[in-house]
């Protein structure tokens, strides 16, 4: 466990970006030093070149045409070729020593026979015509490393230890009848390369460690959002499921993140709110509908218990069979509003159409006025002018049914309901109004929920079952619109459901 923060993202992405500029600089500091010393090693050899070309050059071209003359002079060219801080052997053009001078250079060895035969080519004549061409006075001097005579012959800067050697020819360019081995100590290059090498690594060093140093806060500063996330997401984890990121508002990665994760979360808690409460409203569903369907069925099985256990006269006979037909009724209606609230509950499609409203109001008292004998209907349809809307006509029956009949019983008897009809801009409002007792705030805020009754007047003596203002609002909104209830104590109750307009007429 004491070791984890090895295998944290902040650690694994530091050692990544360390690792890569480590490779980087170390390809860096080998294609200098490389780079550095090839151009000593050029540079050495050139400045040789020169020297001895000009040398040459004082003694005439046609100082050397033979092999004669190489014998001859081969000590005089020692000398002279061998007096700038460096040495010069010379040799014929198969490679044999002839002299050998290193002025004012000690512990500089003679060149081996293998490394003469690397510098020179032996055995062969180097033409132009690429044939052998007789002793001529055609004899220019040249440096055999020099990019002037680079086409014609090959001599390479070739290092041994810490001496640098390289060849120029010496007679006619065309038939070189010899060649001076010219050496020069590099100690003092290869020190300062040596030098500069160190100072490259030790610089590449520092860098690293600086680069490391620096990275490691901005990257806490960048991963800390992220710590926040995970931190939060264990808490939720834990139990916690108030816990959010909180996050500054950001359009990076990370701060895109955590906004997301906060919505997600939010989500969820919604969702698992409102699975919580769905399951709580569920269970108290099935208590009401219960304990309603337990009332009608006991008076069901009394009744008919008494029936057959007892000889009643007619009259007593006449009263059972009308309460076990008022129960029955009872009953059937609230299996009724519990088959179409679990229907509505299910996502039970509705048949909405074009529904003039004026006429549809028209109709509905007309056919369902008789079921209200003692209530006086009363209907204002003067503000729809012909107004059209787009609903299910047997669903916005059974709205208007419901608020009816909760009117007809809750108000007081030969009291009028009135029905109002208005359409205003985009929007049709119908509103079933009574002059009831009202209801309390306490009981308009529950009024709508399954199987609330409130005061004593609203209790199932009165014949209801507590789901007519919940089937009306499952109704209206699953028609795209709206309930209101404007209630009070002493002052009557007025619900409006609000439907879109479809049109006019």
């Amino acid at each position: 466990m004491r070791w984890n923060w090895l295998k944290s993202m902040r650690v694994r992405i530091l050692a990544s970006y360390v690792g890569v500029l480590s490779a980087v600089l170390l390809g860096y500091c080998l294609f200098q030093t490389i780079t550095l010393a090839d151009y000593f090693r050029s540079a050495s050899a050139l400045s040789m070149q020169q020297t001895a070309d000009a040398e040459l050059a004082s003694v005439g071209p046609c100082y050397v045409q033979s092999p004669a003359d190489l014998k001859r002079s081969a000590t005089p060219l020692a000398w002279l070729l061998g007096s700038q801080n460096g040495t010069a052997t010379i040799v014929t053009s198969s490679g044999t020593i002839l002299a050998n001078h290193s002025a004012g250079v000690a512990g500089l060895p003679r060149p081996s026979a293998a490394l003469i035969r690397q510098l020179i080519p032996i055995g062969k004549s180097i033409a132009t015509d690429g044939t052998k061409q007789p002793w001529s006075s055609t004899c220019q001097p040249a440096s055999a490393a020099t990019p002037h005579f680079a086409a014609q012959h090959t001599s390479p800067a070739i290092r041994s230890g810490d001496v640098l050697r390289t060849a120029i020819v010496l007679g006619p360019t065309t038939h070189p009848v010899g060649y001076a081995i010219l050496g020069r100590s590099v100690a003092t290059e290869s020190a300062a390369l040596l030098r500069l090498r160190s100072t490259l690594w030790a610089g590449a060093l520092v860098v690293l460690f600086i680069t490391a140093v620096v990275a490691l806060p901005i990257m806490n500063r960048a991963l800390r959002p992220l710590t926040r996330v995970t931190a939060a997401a264990e808490a939720i984890a834990s139990g916690d499921l108030d816990r959010r990121a909180n996050l500054s508002p950001s359009m990076d990665e990370v701060g895109r993140l955590g906004n997301a994760f906060d919505i997600m979360v939010d989500r969820l808690h919604e969702a698992l709110s409102s699975a919580t409460a769905s399951e709580e409203r569920m269970r108290q569903f099935l208590a009401d509908a219960s304990h309603e369907l337990r009332t009608p069925l006991t008076v069901l099985c009394g009744t008919t218990e008494i029936l057959r256990q007892h000889n009643l006269d007619r009259l007593e006979t006449d009263t059972a069979h009308q309460a076990i037909n008022q129960e029955a009724t009872r009953m059937a209606r609230l299996v009724d509003d519990l088959l179409r609230l679990s229907r509505l509950d299910a996502g039970q499609v509705l048949d909405p159409r074009p529904l003039t409203v004026s006429a549809f109001l028209e109709e509905f008292v007309a056919r369902y006025a008789p079921a209200w004998p003692q209530r006086s209907l009363e209907v204002d349809r003067s503000n729809l002018n012909g107004t059209q809307v787009h609903v299910d006509p047997e669903a916005l029956t059974k709205v208007l049914t419901n608020l009816v009949e909760n009117a007809a019983r809750y108000s007081a008897p030969g009291g009028p309901i009135r029905i109002q009809g208005t359409a205003v801009e985009q929007l049709v409002t119908i509103t079933v109004a009574d002059e009831g007792p009202g209801l309390s705030s306490d009981d308009a805020e529950r009024v709508f929920e399954r199987f609330y009754r409130g005061s004593k007047s609203r209790s199932r003596q009165s014949g209801g079952s507590g789901l007519g203002l919940s089937i009306v609002q499952a109704l209206v909104r699953q028609s795209q619109g709206e309930v209101r209830l404007d209630t009070g104590p002493d002052r009557g109750t007025s619900v409006t459901i609000t439907l879109p307009k479809q049109g006019l007429a």
